[in-house]
């Protein structure tokens, strides 16, 4: 499911204003039967310091290969302006953005929203509902709603799906669930997965679904409409995520294809014509194939929106200023997260030639697009043997989001990040094209180090250990899918 893996003039000037899958794996076991889930709430401790994260020279790569489409690189493409009506905070926000030291992000803790399921992924809510889509990877959506969950499932599609169990942890399977603005009255939906099973097996797709008439807590259980569909690749790389920008459009991050740098699919990230290890931006209301109005280039890669990406398990938009933030899984030497300014297109993120910030970390990475730049993260964590920073226990970089909320005033603006298995999370903030120092916050706290920023737990917890997706409500404020099981909210300490 997740694991190993010059800036362009023209977006620096727009940046004024303002994010899983590797060759070992990363994710969950075996399938169990339905599960009953349980809920919960609860409060307790937290604190706060910070230490700045280091940064690698940028690598300068030589231009090589076929030209494919019109553009590299443009920036403030096209499409419907951004939506003001996104909902949550925004009252309070800071003036001016300080990337000068890093953020102070006080006593923060942990409660649970519901917990004991199985395979739990990912979750999202609707626009303007409170309700919670519970992913599993195994093959179904539950709801949270009321305060409970549901009985029954609001999808399944597990006969698709049958998980490998053992050594390998299994990437694929049911990975995300995207609700366009218009869902209540459209009923419309949309979920990325990749089948075990069936004509789709080993294909990573995006399917449109709508809810049943009758009861707005069951879907029909056949899709509408295929809107991605990529050729049978490796078990691993699968990127999975899909969600809409504040434009009203359909982002989806896929994998390179799998294996060991980009082995199954060799050259394709730094290929737009293939749709491999990239970020696209679909209209799944336009004719086949679904490119969305506005995108930077042409003919076959008409879908695509950015590309050089290794494995962009989860990505978001900053609600406040739109600007994009991608975390993309490394291979066996650097973790990253990268940072697009709003309305930008067109950006080479350099996989393979690069792995963050590094050039040369894949024996045959090859070379950029010819007539491209490698646009650098703004973060990058060394996960090298050798390495000996704070972050070097990364293996499957999970993107976040900005905090836009009113519980934790002194995160607002505030990026936050994790990894898989990491024992740390880190807070950043971006300010244009400058990014602070990063605080590292432990995900459970450390009596050896008492004063050390940390995520106290309320309501029972357990130990915080793996993280699938860091999602937000429509108030803005974030929750933390936990341990495969659980969906806890982002709260102040008691």
């Amino acid at each position: 499911m997740i694991k190993q893996r010059t800036i362009l003039a023209s977006w620096l000037a727009l940046a004024l204003v303002n994010g899983a899958c590797g060759d070992d794996g990363s994710s969950g076991s075996s399938d169990s039967p339905q599960d009953t889930g349980t809920t919960g709430a609860g409060v307790q401790q937290g604190s706060s310091s910070s230490t700045g994260g280091g940064s690698s020279p940028v690598g300068t790569g030589t231009s090589t290969g076929t030209d494919t489409g019109s553009s590299s690189g443009t920036s403030g493409s096209g499409g419907a302006p951004p939506d003001p009506g996104t909902g949550g905070s925004g009252a309070g926000e800071p003036t001016a953005c300080d990337a000068s030291a890093a953020p102070d992000v006080g006593k923060i803790a942990l409660a649970p929203v519901v917990t004991g399921l199985d395979r739990l992924v990912y979750a999202a809510q609707p626009k303007g509902s409170s309700d919670w889509y519970l992913v599993l990877q195994s093959g179904r959506i539950r709801v949270f709603t009321g305060g409970a969950l549901r009985e029954g499932n609001f999808l399944d599609v597990s006969s698709q799906i049958q998980l490998s169990t053992g050594g390998f942890d299994d990437e694929r399977g049911l990975l995300s669930i995207a609700f366009p603005p218009d869902y209540e009255t459209s009923r419309k939906f949309y979920i990325a997965m990749t089948p075990t099973t069936g004509s789709n097996m080993n294909r990573d797709v995006v399917l449109e679904y709508q809810r049943s008439e009758g009861n707005p807590y069951v879907a029909d259980e056949t899709p509408t409409k295929t809107i991605l569909r990529l050729d049978t690749s490796a078990l691993n790389h699968n990127g999975g995520h899909v969600m809409f920008g504040p434009d009203g459009m359909l982002y989806v991050g896929t994998g390179d294809g799998g294996g060991s740098c980009g082995s199954d699919k060799p050259g394709a990230a730094q290929d737009p014509s293939t749709l491999f290890g990239k970020i696209l931006r679909l209209d799944p209301n336009a004719p086949e194939p679904y490119a969305a109005a506005g995108n930077p280039l042409d003919g076959n890669a008409s879908r695509v929106w950015h590309y050089g990406m290794r494995n962009p398990y989860r990505f978001s938009f900053d609600r406040l200023t739109k600007d994009l933030y991608i975390g993309d899984v490394g291979q066996d030497s650097y973790e990253e997260v990268d940072f697009v300014p709003a309305g930008v297109s067109g950006l080479n993120f350099g996989w393979p030639a690069f792995e963050g910030k590094q050039g040369g970390t894949c024996p045959n990475g090859g070379a950029l697009r010819a007539g491209s730049t490698h646009t650098p993260p703004i973060a990058d964590f060394d996960r090298r043997r050798n390495a000996t920073g704070p972050f070097r226990d990364y293996v499957s970089v999970i993107g976040g989001y900005v905090y836009r909320g009113n519980a934790l005033p002194q995160l607002r603006g505030v990026y936050l990040f994790g990894d898989y298995t990491g024992e740390r999370m880190g807070a950043l903030v971006q300010c244009g094209t400058q990014t602070s120092p990063i605080t590292q916050i432990l995900k459970n706290r450390d009596p050896n180090t008492p004063n050390a920023p940390a995520f106290s737990r309320q309501g029972g917890l357990p130990a915080f250990e793996d993280l699938t997706a860091i999602v937000e409500d429509n108030d803005g404020e974030l929750y933390f899918v936990a341990n495969r099981n659980s969906l806890v909210k982002l709260v102040p300490e008691m």
